[in-house]
């Protein structure tokens, strides 16, 4: 009998963790699993063979490398005398004592709901030690856990522990005592049935049943300004998440129901209407961007209208940005340049609204170009080449061509303004220099003393 348990038995099937720290599982060993294996082994080459030799220093490099990543993670154990000492500075989660927390950094938002979705680090070490017996950084590529509570998928004193803490984000440690986490035996030979210090890092809680408990709710309590201001902040931050995997049609659905919300909440004071306010602007703003990335023009400008009630859209350059976003998705390129120039006031320096509107303005002179050629052709007349004549000294011509071909050599998009006072042949000069450049454009805004004129240099990306 005792020749049978010197070598590790596989088991036939797996095991659930719940089950195993539950104590309810049975094990039936069949006497005859282990079958000869003579005849593999004596026929094995010796260089498929594991080289014993260097097995202690590759365990030695594995628990440096997990040892650097608790450290970049900041998930190293702390120095403390002992687990009695550590707990004398700790608070109970829980009456028993099972469940001991000490915050390092906590969060400014509400308790972690007991069914949120939450995103954590952790490192769990026995007494003493330094090397943790169990982390995340082990697993699944080194990326955080994602997982959620409620659902019997975390160690009981760890799930106690999480909604304990205020999110989003937070910093703790959790002493727990064998039955709040692998169950009194432990799980041996690994994870010993000894007290566990975890050192935890949350960094994200999404409340994805917020909705449903608002629902819930009697109606005089959904219109309580702190009740919908939680609901429609946990909301938001699970449309951000959807967003993130692209998923907008289930991000439109939040951001329809946060407005919802926020229309019936009932604000005491200034202070309270401005941040519905916000919230309902950075709805409809929000809602804004997922039919922009739904192919929905129509329901982008609709909501672009809403925001017109709430807030003065000049002054908020993402809105107009995706007022022109959505008129030229329609086709309406004059209403689409009217906003993007608007943004653009707001926003100088904003590369992606200065190639937006120097590619429309590029697609509206090949558009005229197009179009006329299609009248000459309808009445069979000649497409002659326009010359194109002015007056301008030699200085005056070689500076704009230099001045071309610095903008032409950017990888990246440049914007040039011109200085005022130019005459109409200097203006004329610099067009035709321009043209003969791949990816220059001339902008002219405004009429008369107000002119200004700006060379365009496309990015090449």
């Amino acid at each position: 009998m005792e020749e049978v348990f010197k070598d590790p038995v596989q088991l036939s099937s797996g095991v659930k963790l719940k089950d195993l720290i539950s104590g309810n599982s049975e094990f039936h060993i069949d006497m005859d699993f282990k079958k000869p294996n003579t005849s593999l082994m004596s026929n094995c080459d010796d260089d498929l063979c594991p080289d014993i030799g260097d097995s202690d220093s590759e365990t030695e490099d594995a628990f440096k490398n997990i040892e650097k990543s608790t450290e970049k993670q900041m998930l190293s154990c702390p120095e403390y005398h002992s687990f009695s000492d550590l707990s004398s500075k700790m608070v109970d989660c829980i009456s028993s004592g099972d469940v001991k927390m000490l915050i390092i950094e906590e969060g400014n938002g509400p308790l972690v709901p007991v069914d949120a979705m939450v995103t954590i680090h952790y490192a769990a070490y026995f007494e003493k030690a330094k090397i943790p017996f169990d982390s995340t950084l082990t697993m699944n590529g080194g990326a955080p856990l994602r997982m959620r509570l409620g659902k019997g998928r975390f160690l009981p004193g760890l799930e106690i522990g999480l909604t304990c803490i205020k999110g989003p984000k937070a910093r703790f440690l959790l002493l727990l005592q064998p039955r709040m986490a692998w169950g009194p035996q432990g799980a041996p030979p690994r994870i010993r049935p000894e007290p566990a210090l975890f050192v935890i890092s949350l960094y994200d809680v999404d409340d994805v049943q917020a909705i449903s408990r608002f629902n819930d709710l009697p109606s005089q309590e959904q219109k309580k300004y702190e009740v919908t201001m939680k609901t429609v902040k946990s909301l938001h931050n699970y449309s951000k998440d959807l967003f993130s995997k692209k998923k907008y049609l289930k991000a439109v659905k939040n951001y329809q129901q946060s407005i919802s919300i926020l229309n019936i909440s009932q604000p005491e004071n200034d202070l309270e209407r401005e941040e519905i306010n916000k919230l309902k602007v950075n709805a409809y703003t929000n809602l804004a961007v997922c039919y922009y990335k739904l192919n929905k023009p129509k329901h982008v400008l609709n909501m672009c209208s809403c925001l017109e009630y709430i807030v003065d859209v000049d002054k908020h350059c993402k809105i107009l940005y995706y007022y022109a976003r959505g008129n030229e998705m329609l086709g309406k390129y004059e209403d689409a340049v009217k906003y993007y120039k608007r943004a653009l006031k707001l926003q100088p320096k904003n590369k992606e609204i200065g190639e937006a509107l120097a590619n429309l303005d590029k697609y509206n002179l090949k558009s005229a170009d197009q179009e006329r050629d299609l009248w000459q052709n309808a009445f069979k007349c000649s497409s002659a080449k326009k010359k194109v004549v002015y007056d301008v000294d030699d200085s005056f011509r070689n500076g704009v061509n230099d001045m071309c071909q610095n903008l032409a050599g950017n990888e990246e998009y440049v914007k040039f303004d011109l200085p005022p006072g130019l005459t109409k042949d200097e203006v004329e000069c610099i067009k035709d220099l321009s043209s003969k450049f791949e990816g220059l454009v001339v902008l002219e805004e405004g009429q008369g003393k107000r002119k200004k004129i700006s060379v365009v240099k496309k990015s090449n990306t």
